[in-house]
């Protein structure tokens, strides 16, 4: 079965990729549209549901910025 869902993640930027443009898209376009390495995990059934595939960014909070 295939969910189309609308999700909402807060992850450290700082471990990710801190604040090189270069980083931040290769965080964006190797870890977030990679479809192979982005797992949805549930802590409820202590299991991995599935693999994510990312369609596009919504919105991009930047809190550094602030």
């Amino acid at each position: 079965m295939k969910l189309s869902l609308e999700v909402e993640i807060e992850y450290e930027e700082d471990l990710m990729h801190g604040d090189d443009k270069d980083a931040i898209a290769w965080f964006h376009n190797q870890v977030l549209f990679s479809y192979e390495t982005l797992i949805l995990y549930s802590t409820c059934i202590g299991s991995e549901i599935g693999l994510v595939k990312v369609t596009r960014i919504i919105h991009e909070e930047n809190s550094k910025a602030l």
